[in-house]
């Protein structure tokens, strides 16, 4: 069973009532409160040997990154964060040497966005592990599932550093790595100020965990639509090659569509923000991928990580 046929499964699990609009198949559940706003709840986990090898990294940046992944899956959905449970797996005997450095990376990451560490669970475990399960609240939820024929698609940043990273490792010495590269793999940061901007006008979102194309598959087919992705304005972190940047993960850049009439509030959203957004490709109504190259269009297979089919991070 795949990551995604294991999703598709539990949903038959879930409850089906109206104010829960959506659950296991997007980056938040998202529950309807009754003053109109909507409570959006998601977990992730950090663990050693399938997420990262503790080598190089600091229990600082472990802290800041376990943070990072589920501010970027509120960002996803435009939300604003407010509050997360820590829980820590550990053979190691609780030491404040490293249990200082891992809390400060943790609050340091939830207080750019003004989110709090309000409890948690600690287990003796003989792999190390983290997991942060968060709340966060929004006016207009941008699903995935929302995505229609005609509107552009975009991403938020350059892709391909963090997966550049693991490449890297391999090759050179921690140090020899430029900083970029080692900040974007180690304290990746989630894009929630431009999720909020975006809530008002993106038609769907996601955040790009498990590399482009596959996130990119995993919205289309929420939606039940196709995209074409010109290839030549995708942008490719200057360390990365474009196999990286399509397939390669953990960038958590937005991932978003727009339609045609609206895009002109992306152009004031860039202007805010003195930030440049990508246009990339369009959302057309085959539920195919392709690509557009040189060579002219062709169909593309939605490679990405999987967690139950790709290797681990060595």
């Amino acid at each position: 069973m795949t990551e995604r046929e294991w999703i598709e499964y539990l949903t038959g699990f879930l409850p089906s009532e109206e104010e829960i609009l959506a659950s296991a198949d997007e980056d938040c559940a998202v529950i309807k409160l009754e003053d109109g706003k909507f409570f959006l709840f998601t977990t992730d986990a950090l663990v050693e040997g399938i997420h990262f090898k503790i080598d190089y990294y600091t229990f600082f940046d472990l802290g800041y990154k376990v943070s990072a992944v589920n501010l970027s899956d509120i960002a996803a959905m435009g939300g604003k964060p407010l509050y997360a449970l820590l829980t820590l797996g550990s053979s190691l005997n609780l030491d404040r040497n490293w249990l200082d450095p891992l809390l400060h990376g943790i609050n340091t990451a939830l207080s750019k966005y003004s989110a709090r560490l309000v409890g948690g669970d600690t287990v003796k475990s003989p792999v190390f592990f983290l997991n942060i399960a968060m709340v966060g609240l929004a006016k207009r939820p941008v699903l995935r599932s929302t995505a229609k024929p005609g509107d552009k698609v975009f991403v938020s940043r350059p892709l391909g550093a963090s997966s550049a990273f693991l490449r890297l490792i391999k090759e050179v010495s921690f140090e020899e790595i430029p900083e970029e590269v080692r900040i974007s793999h180690l304290r990746p940061e989630p894009e929630v100020e431009l999720g909020s901007l975006l809530c008002s006008v993106a038609e769907s979102m996601i955040d790009i965990s498990d590399g482009l194309l596959l996130d990119l598959y995993r919205l289309c087919k929420a939606s039940q639509v196709g995209a074409i992705i010109e290839v030549e304005k995708i942008p490719v972190s200057p360390f990365a090659t474009l196999d990286e940047a399509l397939s390669g993960g953990e960038d958590f850049a937005l991932l978003f569509t727009v339609a045609r009439e609206n895009l002109d509030e992306i152009y004031e959203i860039e202007k805010r923000l003195n930030r440049k957004l990508y246009e990339i490709g369009e959302i057309v109504v085959e539920k195919k991928l392709f690509i557009r190259e040189k060579g002219g269009l062709r169909e593309i297979a939605p490679r990405g990580y999987d967690h139950f089919t790709s290797q681990p991070q060595s």
